[in-house]
Order: structure tokens, then sequence, then C-alpha cells
């Protein structure tokens, strides 16, 4: 009789663009004979990978008190995955990890989650000024057999928006805004009858699919290009979906 072989891909234990810490373990183990290969976790048959993480290794920022999607699971294997997923530690900054339906954060129960199906960890965040932070998963489950074990550190940066701009005096604004203008790489330009400063605020979002959050008035100049952080945001990554000139008009991005 023939011997038969199982090759099972591990999320290697490595760290990088899902920010691994030291020490994680990963095991897949099953009822016969298995050879065991090493790979990146995205490709892993319980995938996971950063949504926080550039293609170059870089941050995209979360901004505080905001339900930010930050990691994806995805089951690969060829049946349903029954999966517990637990959290370990959290840094003092994380105020709430949670993770979509079908999946979540439990001890005690297992949930399914499909051939190919994704599921979605969500985090909010507070900080008194921009630092990275991180928080650790552990992942146990069952498709067919095969069980798979691991423990993941995620890491992202977590972007106050507590600034030093200062907010408008009241009494609006004496320029009289004609237009502002979306700009393709998320900043805007406010168009005037004449140069110098307006009393605005900015609805921003923080990466793909992130919830759009009001900043406060604060002065800022027309006629040229303005980035996220001139509305008092913590970050220069943010996306402006609104402008709103005080005792003006509101100015709204065509896609948002």
């Amino acid at each position: 009789m023939k011997r038969r072989h199982f090759i099972l891909l591990l999320g290697g234990a490595s760290s990088g663009a899902l920010g691994v810490g030291t020490g994680a373990f990963s095991s897949v183990d099953a009822e016969r004979g298995v050879e065991v290969n090493v790979v990146e976790d995205e490709n892993a048959y319980l995938g996971l990978r950063n949504l926080k993480k550039t293609e170059a290794g870089d941050d995209e920022v979360v901004p505080e008190k905001t339900r930010t999607k930050v990691a994806r699971i995805t089951n690969q294997f060829a049946q349903p995955l029954e999966l517990t997923v637990t959290e370990v530690s959290r840094d003092e900054v994380v105020q709430d990890i949670e993770i979509e339906d079908p999946l979540e954060i439990s001890e005690d129960s297992a949930n399914t989650l499909g051939v190919g199906e994704d599921a979605l960890v969500f985090v909010k965040c507070e900080t008194d000024e921009t630092k990275q932070t991180e928080f650790t998963l552990s992942f146990d489950g069952d498709s067919g057999g095969a069980t798979v074990s691991k423990q993941r550190t995620f890491e992202f940066t977590c972007g106050s928006t507590d600034t030093t701009c200062e907010t408008c005096e009241s009494g609006g604004t004496e320029l009289t805004v004609t237009d502002v203008e979306f700009l393709n790489n998320g900043h805007v330009e406010i168009q005037a009858d004449e140069s110098g400063e307006v009393c605005a605020k900015a609805s921003i979002s923080q990466g793909e699919g992130g919830e759009s959050q009001w900043t406060s008035y604060t002065s800022v100049p027309v006629g040229e290009e303005l980035k996220s952080k001139q509305f008092c945001w913590g970050n220069n990554g943010g996306k402006i979906h609104e402008v709103e000139i005080e005792d003006g008009d509101t100015f709204t991005r065509d896609d948002s």
C-alpha cells in the first residue's frame, strides 16, 4: 500500500506586513502523515491579512474614535472551517475589537466560515498622540479533520485628531466661496472671489471603507491644495468627502 502525504500550508511566524510578534505559534494537524510548508499568512489555509499595511510595509493611520477595519480572515481550506477566535491581549489605546459575522471573539464557541469566505476585524482606538499600537488574537479551527492553531499580533498606527490647529473666531467668513474642487488624491482646493483664508470644516475618512468624521472649524487658505491635516485632522492620509464653509454652503465630493 502506498503511503499518502498531505501537504498543508501554514502561516509563517514572521514579522512584516502582518506585524507578527515574536513567539507566535502556528500548526496544522491531520489524521495521517503530514508534510508542512511555511508560507505567508495571506496565502495560508487560514488566511490573515493586515489591511492597514501598504505594499511598501508602511502604516495607513487609523483615526481615533472611529470604527475601522484593520484585518481580514479568510477560509482557504477546501471545506468549511469551524473557527474560534480569542483575544489574547491589546494595547491600552485599543478601545474595542470586533469581528463581523459569521465570526466573533469568544472563548467558548466556534463559528463556521464557509469555503473562500472572509470576515473583517474592526477596531476603535483612542490616543493623545499618533502612535503605533497592537492587539493579539488566537485562532483555533477544524476543517474536515484538519486542525489549525495560530496566534497573531496585528500592528497599526492610531492617529490622534487632537492637533494644535486653532479654531476660527465666530462671525463667519468674509470671503465669498464660489466652489470647492475635490482632487483625485483626496485633497481639495477652495475657490473664492479673492485671496485670503476662510473658516471651514471637513468630513474626512481614513483608508478604504473607513467611516467619515467631521473636523472642527479652522482657518484654511483659498486657491491652493489642502490636505486633511490642514483641517485639524490628525494625519495627512485622509480623504476629504465634504467641506462646509462657516455660515455658508456645504460642498460634496461626487463619489461620496
